[in-house]
């Protein structure tokens, strides 16, 4: 048996204990509890968040994308996506046309904007977007553009505070007109009207992402490369593979094989800083709750000082009765961890229930019109759950140091004479 474990627990647990050490241990255990419970919860909800933002940013952009180092135009699209079929990772790839345009409303022409616009095939793009799921009037699993069944026009989707700022919808007429068409030093000199291309507004979208519902608007890959001048070519290459955390390794693998003047890049260089800010603020908060921790932790070294001097006369018999120094030692590090130790199970369990629950029965509820979802995302992910009792458990052991050295260095005759 362990005495310096037997001893530790019966100083927490026996009837005879100081009622005021218990109450600030039961205390001590409380802050431990609160906060590794928020600690839990914060790190499973910035994760949640961050999870469901990485889901609609890749889930609008392609995993791998390649283009052209010279910024020309890719020529030979037709066989990089027959090789890319190939690839057995690869769950598909779709060519797209990456371009910029002016919009008009043709029901106030007073409304104009420039946009970025792409044109898509729609029975390809679905394989490496999630452009679909985020139609808002049209059937979820088509993409409608191209010829429009009963009229003149070509179809096109907008985002949806696009077209809220240009003021259509669905059934209304936009006019496009390219940028490059447009010469400003001789404009009104000459005389020159750049060409305008009809659209007919066949849907929304919303992803959630206001950069994408506020700016962009895709039209059908014949329709771009019409109104663009520029043949049977593309800008881009969109691909989709099996899991995105092994985007990277295959795009090197694709930068081996299809070389300059094509440039690969995947999701991770698209919004790096975006996501690092992410990563630092999770971090942030990781600290800034870890001092919950260490109020608690301090708690507990007040707890076990005052033990040690309540207890002087019974560590000077235990040292007689042949004691060791280490087991003494031992005996208040055993105390420290016990207090710690529970208020970290109870913190983990508490926080685990919270998360439980929130996945489960949704039960905070947020605006979806200020935040684009209307529940907490929350996702626990085991390696925080290790790093919170790691670092938890460390802050109380560290707090326990201290009082146990001080009842280590005690002389057996001076801790006896508190008796008399």
């Amino acid at each position: 048996m362990n005495v310096s474990l037997y001893v530790a627990r019966r100083y927490l647990t026996s009837k005879k204990a100081s009622g005021f050490i218990s109450v600030i241990a039961y205390l001590a255990m409380g802050g431990v509890v609160l906060g590794v419970a928020a600690l839990i919860i914060i790190l499973s909800v910035t994760n949640g968040f961050s999870g469901e933002i990485k889901n609609r940013l890749i889930g609008m952009n392609a995993h791998i994308n390649i283009r052209r180092f010279d910024g020309e135009p890719i020529t030979n699209y037709h066989a990089l996506i027959d090789s890319l079929s190939e690839w057995s990772d690869v769950v598909g790839a779709a060519p797209v046309i990456d371009s910029k345009v002016i919009i008009v409303s043709k029901r106030d022409f007073g409304r104009v904007d420039g946009i970025p616009i792409w044109g898509i095939d729609p029975k390809n793009f679905p394989k490496v977007s999630d452009l679909s799921k985020h139609l808002l009037y049209s059937d979820r699993e088509e993409i409608l553009l191209g010829d429009v069944e009963g009229e003149d026009q070509k179809g096109i989707i907008l985002g949806e505070y696009l077209a809220r700022r240009l003021k259509v919808g669905p059934g209304f007429e936009v006019l496009l007109f390219t940028v490059r068409n447009i010469d400003v030093e001789n404009t009104v000199l000459d005389g020159l009207v750049p060409k305008t291309w009809p659209f007919l507004i066949v849907d929304h979208f919303e992803s959630g992402m206001y950069q994408y519902d506020d700016n962009y608007a895709f039209i059908h890959l014949k329709d771009a490369q019409r109104i663009l001048g520029i043949g049977d070519v593309v800008t881009d290459i969109h691909i989709r593979v099996k899991d995105i955390y092994t985007a990277p390794e295959i795009g090197e693998s694709l930068a081996e094989t299809f070389k300059y003047p094509y440039r690969i890049s995947d999701w991770t260089q698209l919004f790096p800083e975006f996501f690092r800010w992410i990563e630092l603020e999770k971090w942030a908060i990781f600290i800034a709750l870890s001092l919950i921790v260490l109020v608690a932790a301090f708690n507990i070294m007040s707890i076990l000082v005052m033990s040690v001097l309540i207890k002087t006369s019974e560590i000077g018999i235990l040292r007689t009765m042949g004691c060791s120094i280490s087991e003494i030692y031992r005996i208040f590090v055993y105390q420290g961890l016990i207090i710690g130790g529970a208020g970290t199970i109870l913190g983990c369990i508490i926080g685990t229930a919270v998360c439980y629950a929130q996945q489960r029965f949704d039960v905070i509820s947020i605006p979806g019109d200020v935040y684009l979802i209307n529940s907490l995302p929350v996702d626990m992910a085991v390696i925080d759950f290790l790093l919170v009792v790691c670092v938890s458990m460390t802050i109380c052991l560290s707090t326990s140091i201290y009082p146990a050295r001080k009842a280590a260095k005690l002389m057996p005759v001076r801790a006896i004479r508190h008796i008399l």
